[in-house]
């Protein structure tokens, strides 16, 4: 379902996900979500929630839970499509500000699940948006960006991408993301899925989350490792 296209040209800004945003991507999986009900009914006390559903009837449970569960309805839309799972963040696409414009980024998906993967190019048809195919097989759990041209992954970059140099990643999400400044950092956790969310988090342009483990754990002196290396950054 990827298909690799030409990067934007203009003035590229990967947007951050603490900026003022206009709404959440959740998915229904026919007998739930991946996240609790009264978290969907606060998101949509403020902004739009685009709900994945695979059918009509879908939507109409759908529309039916959230009023149970005292949900905003005139702030949900849906989008009508197959998944294969709920985890919206990973296989969503990617926002970017291209002169002013939001648009679209897609990416092959690091997991076998095709319906995910297909998410960014229905949301882009549903609603009318320009996407970008970059050419980088990763997921979104393992991307973090500032909105000022500074981006964070673990190494499991490398590890997916093992035909690319580092020096073509970094020219890939400059091309397409606007990032100058891409930092890849060893996992701290030691675990398979090697995901930066799991850990740490862009909070606003100066502000990092890191966590924090006892000193009993194995890996506490690499979790302090990390929180050393990003507190010695320039924001």
């Amino acid at each position: 379902s990827f298909t690799e296209t030409p990067p934007p040209t203009g003035n590229i800004r990967n947007i951050a996900e603490f900026e003022p945003n206009e709404g959440v991507i959740v998915a229904y999986r026919g007998w739930g979500f991946g996240i609790p009900l009264n978290l969907i009914a606060e998101i949509a006390e403020d902004v739009n929630v685009v709900t994945i559903v695979r059918n009509q009837t879908e939507r109409d449970d759908v529309i039916q839970i959230y009023l149970q569960n005292g949900v905003d309805t005139s702030n949900c839309e849906f989008l009508s499509a197959y998944t294969n799972s709920y985890w919206t963040r990973d296989y969503s696409p990617w926002f970017i500000d291209v002169d002013g414009e939001v648009a679209l980024v897609d990416f092959p998906y690091n997991r076998p699940r095709p319906d995910d993967d297909y998410i960014p190019i229905k949301y882009a048809d549903a609603f009318g948006m320009k996407l970008y195919g970059m050419n980088i097989t990763t997921t979104g759990g393992n991307w973090m960006c500032d909105g000022l041209g500074v981006a964070a992954s673990t190494d499991l970059i490398y590890d997916e991408n093992s035909n690319l140099s580092s020096s073509t990643i970094n020219s890939l999400v400059f091309d397409y993301l606007g990032v100058t400044k891409y930092h890849i950092t060893e996992d701290p956790q030691g675990a398979y899925i090697k995901h930066i969310d799991c850990w740490g988090k862009f909070l606003d342009v100066d502000k990092i989350l890191i966590a924090k483990v006892a000193e009993s754990n194995p890996q506490y002196n690499k979790y302090e490792e990390m929180a050393s290396y990003w507190a010695s950054q320039t924001s």
